[in-house]
């Protein structure tokens, strides 16, 4: 634990949130719902059809992406350790980073609640419970939403940039990871914003969706081809 490095750990945590996410989202994809957050109104009746022929395996992808979360707080923390030279202000990377990510696995837990405790409860009720149940379950889909783009909108449009102007200044990273990160900010993060009352920014905005993930690879990959790097001349040191 002394010898182990902040940013390698949170190199190698950046690649598991990946990994998470990813698999999360194929699982469950593949078990037949779509979103884990729903739309409310309307399409928030098939997303409970779709979640109760779903079982366990729309509920292990879910709570995969619970673990990358957790996963990419820490990884942020380790990018900063690695990046700190770029200046005092980039310590707002972590701590924005720490709040948004907390807010996307809030948005992400909401979902699961309603899946495990108001899904079975609404399949089980009569019309009126149904009508009331439906209204508890638009209610909190809104609040699932609101708190993702809330979440996101610190992730993508502040932290990621940050970090991208960061690697750039102190060439830490390979340049290209960098403007990645800038990317990101402006497609995801800034642009993304419009894509919310703006049905023609949507596209650009999975481009940014993209990226963040890609980044976030990169990012663990450079982080931990550095800390292998260093060994020997550690070991030299010491020796």
């Amino acid at each position: 634990m002394k010898n182990l490095r902040l940013a390698t750990v949170g190199a190698a945590c950046a690649l598991g949130m990946v990994a998470c996410f990813f698999v999360g989202i194929v699982l469950m994809v593949s078990s037949g719902v779509q979103l884990l957050i729903p739309e409310p109104g309307v399409d928030i009746v098939d997303w409970i059809a779709d979640v109760d022929s779903a079982g366990s395996v729309f509920l292990f992808g879910a709570w995969l992406t619970i673990a990358g979360g957790f996963l990419g707080i820490v990884a942020f923390v380790g990018f900063y350790d690695a990046l700190r030279q770029a200046g005092p202000m980039l310590v707002l990377g972590p701590v924005l980073g720490a709040v948004g990510l907390t807010l996307v696995t809030i948005s992400h837990l909401v979902p699961i609640a309603m899946a495990t405790e108001l899904v079975p409860d609404y399949l089980a009720s009569d019309t009126a419970g149904k009508a009331s149940l439906l209204s508890n379950l638009d209610l909190l889909a809104a609040v699932s939403s609101d708190l993702n783009i809330a979440g996101n909108v610190l992730n993508w449009g502040v932290v990621v940039p940050l970090y991208g102007y960061a690697i750039l200044r102190t060439g830490a990273s390979a340049r290209w990871i960098g403007w990645l990160g800038v990317f990101v900010g402006v497609c995801a993060g800034w642009l993304g914003l419009l894509s919310y009352t703006w049905g023609a920014f949507e596209a650009i905005s999975f481009f940014g969706f993209v990226g963040f993930f890609v980044f976030m690879a990169s990012m663990g990959v450079s982080l931990l081809r550095r800390s292998r790097a260093d060994i020997p001349a550690a070991v030299t040191a010491g020796g």
